[in-house]
């Protein structure tokens, strides 16, 4: 895999990511879920990473434009 391919994949795999848990953790159900069914230390550190998930989100987005814009 060349650094061009990976220049047209990685921003899709940050923003699949930041997709997928901001959205884990703003479901009330599946938050729910979670505090019945993972342990404590594991919810902690999925909840955690929301920052991550929303900074990931923005940002794998921005570079997708940007890649669609100069390509």
């Amino acid at each position: 895999m060349t650094i061009h391919e990976l220049d047209l994949v990685f921003p899709y795999l940050c923003f699949i990511y930041g997709a997928v848990m901001t959205l884990f953790l703003n479901i009330s159900w599946l938050d729910k879920l979670a505090e019945e069914r993972l342990p404590q230390n594991l919810l902690l550190q999925v909840q955690g990473h929301r920052g991550l998930a929303a900074g990931c989100l923005v940002v794998g987005a921005a570079w997708i434009l940007q890649n669609l814009w100069l390509t």
